[in-house]
């Protein structure tokens, strides 16, 4: 990602309602789907960006960061995290860990070799470890905000679990998500396709603190409705995948 964004994820990502409310919904689908990954397991976190997630997951979890950005290293530490990396998840060679888990939200769509990516992590987890993984959805819906987040590709559903079931992993939970929002957002994003981001403030869209409530209520309410059913459509694909126990 260019710099400007993680200055505005880091100023943002504990209150700006998308993050807060994908935190909330990503938390739930670990709760109801990840039934073998307990308190105290190892999740490493893939692409850990300035650390806003990662700290949730430490919460509960040990929790490890991978990044290629000295500048998100540093940002994770500016939040007092510490088991930290700054490496690739193909160079990462960790020494007496046992890998429960690996997260890789909004990451997969960075990588030239999106299939490798995924192998490697197969191959990273323990038996019946977990892949937790979002991708942005549809290619149609690509602008301006996926060039500077320095994005491939986006993807369907069919295609992103096709993609990690080619590397090994049975799909536990696949879904759209960010549905309720879904048509407000596309006709933004479809009239501002070309818009040009000069500067931290206009990466995300600022919104007073009333507003940016209602919609972290609107968009966490799909961590309630996730749970029992899979969205047919949304801005974002999540997927929980686990490798076989034996």
């Amino acid at each position: 990602m260019e710099e400007i964004v993680y200055q505005s994820n880091f100023e943002l990502e504990s209150s700006y309602w998308w993050f807060t409310a994908r935190a909330a919904i990503i938390g739930t689908m670990i709760e109801t789907y990840c039934t073998d990954l307990n308190p105290g397991d190892t999740v490493v976190d893939v692409g850990c960006g300035t650390g806003g997630f990662l700290s949730t997951l430490a919460d509960k979890y040990t929790a490890v960061g991978l990044d290629i950005s000295e500048t998100a290293i540093s940002f994770c530490r500016k939040r007092g995290l510490n088991q930290l990396y700054l490496t690739t998840l193909e160079d990462f060679a960790p020494a007496n860990m046992t890998v429960k888990a690996v997260a890789m939200l909004d990451v997969i769509e960075h990588i030239d070799d999106d299939s490798s990516v995924v192998q490697q992590a197969y191959r990273l987890l323990a038996p019946g470890g977990y892949m937790i993984a979002s991708v942005p959805a549809y290619n149609w819906l690509w602008s301006n905000h996926d060039e500077i987040h320095m994005h491939k590709r986006r993807y369907t559903r069919s295609q992103f679990g096709k993609l990690l079931g080619n590397a090994g992993f049975s799909i536990v939970k696949s879904t759209y998500f960010n549905t309720l929002l879904f048509p407000a957002a596309v006709l933004k994003r479809v009239t501002e396709k070309n818009k040009q981001y000069t500067s931290s403030a206009d990466v995300v869209d600022r919104v007073p603190p009333e507003m940016n409530k209602l919609l972290h209520r609107i968009f966490s309410m799909e961590a309630s409705l996730l749970p029992h059913m899979s969205l047919p459509f949304g801005l974002s694909i999540l997927v929980i995948a686990q490798k076989p126990k034996r």
